[in-house]
């Protein structure tokens, strides 16, 4: 029934949004602005993750001031997956979904402000441009009771579960141990790859 009414409000979704996609070279150009600006050299084009132009609401902020979104079709198979979940007693927290270009250079401009180094925030975010979040594709879920990322996440029921079933829903962990990304390992951050039915 869950899953009726979201694909119903989905489909009125894509046919009366106003979202238009970016052009690719004005986006490249603000994706090299961002490396000439960190002095960094450039990185593989085809690296770059673009934002997604078919973004749906999935719920709210656990703050509640505002929405969490992931791209439609994404969204679809989320909700298979939280629907499954709840009915093993699993109930999904998730502190982040859809990143816009904006968001991830405000999270890279509070970390260089707070002292860090380029080096060192690299380790644990991407540039903006390169972010899987920007895709809509990307969520990173939380422990319970915690509004914080914990490499902790890997002994939760959740975690679990996700390493269990999230892959029958085309969700996948994007930075396990030892990953070849150069980003450290992130239990909670899980990425849909558009490869299932």
């Amino acid at each position: 029934m869950l899953l009726n009414l979201f694909l119903f409000y989905l489909c009125l979704t894509i046919l009366y949004s106003g979202t238009s996609c970016q052009d690719t070279s004005k986006y490249i150009k603000k994706v090299e602005s961002i490396l000439s600006d960190l002095k960094l050299s450039e990185l593989n084009h085809s690296e770059i993750q673009y934002e997604s132009c078919n973004l749906v609401t999935i719920g709210k902020n656990i703050y509640g001031n505002g929405f969490l979104k992931l791209d439609s079709i994404a969204a679809v198979n989320f909700f298979k997956m939280k629907e499954k979940a709840a009915a093993d007693s699993i109930e999904f927290r998730i502190l982040s979904a859809y990143r816009s270009f904006e968001h991830q250079k405000q999270i890279i401009n509070r970390k260089l402000n707070s002292g860090q180094s380029i080096d060192n925030i690299l380790k644990e975010n991407t540039l903006p441009g390169y972010s899987e979040h920007h895709t809509g594709y990307a969520i990173d879920f939380l422990e319970d009771n915690k509004n914080y990322l914990s490499v902790n996440f890997e002994n939760t029921k959740t975690f679990k579960w996700l390493s269990k079933n999230a892959n029958n829903y085309g969700f996948y962990m994007s930075y396990s141990k030892n990953n070849n990304h150069g980003i450290m390992y992130e239990p909670w951050h899980w990425m849909f790859k558009n490869n299932v039915d």
